[in-house]
């Protein structure tokens, strides 16, 4: 390949890991931690009925799992066909694209979205509200 088309290969490499295949992987990661805990604490709260969430994030984790594999897989392709340095090029946009989304996987309120966003229509509304506010 001339250089110039391994270098533009390279930057998409970069770019894609860092805007797309990071944030994936780090929703997929927080599927089973901070958003797992948190739908626990509201099953306890009585916010929402537990059946509603062992229906619900089974599905979502499954559908995570499966896409972060698509992206990344995709992306390790791709880098493959450029060597050494696609390979260097995913782990550095990787690995920046992991410092910049890190709160995708901290509790916070973006964590308190998606659990509304996910639930709303089965929810006691007053009582998450209350607890939000008492929390955050």
């Amino acid at each position: 390949m001339s250089d110039m088309k391994v270098l533009i290969i390279n930057a998409v490499i970069t770019f894609f890991s860092f805007f797309v295949a990071a944030p994936v992987l780090l929703n997929a990661i927080s599927l089973f931690g901070v958003q797992k805990t948190f739908a626990k604490v509201m099953v306890e709260e009585g916010v929402v009925p537990e059946e509603e969430v062992k229906r619900l994030y089974p599905g979502k984790q499954v559908g995570g799992v499966v896409v972060t594999a698509i992206v990344v897989g995709a992306l390790v392709f791709a880098a493959s066909k450029v060597p050494p340095f696609g390979f260097i090029c995913l782990a550095f946009g990787l690995g920046l694209g992991c410092l910049r989304y890190r709160k995708v996987v901290q509790f916070n309120s973006l964590t308190v979205q998606r659990f509304r966003n996910s639930f709303k229509d089965v929810m006691d509304s007053q009582k998450f509200n209350r607890y939000v506010d008492s929390h955050f």
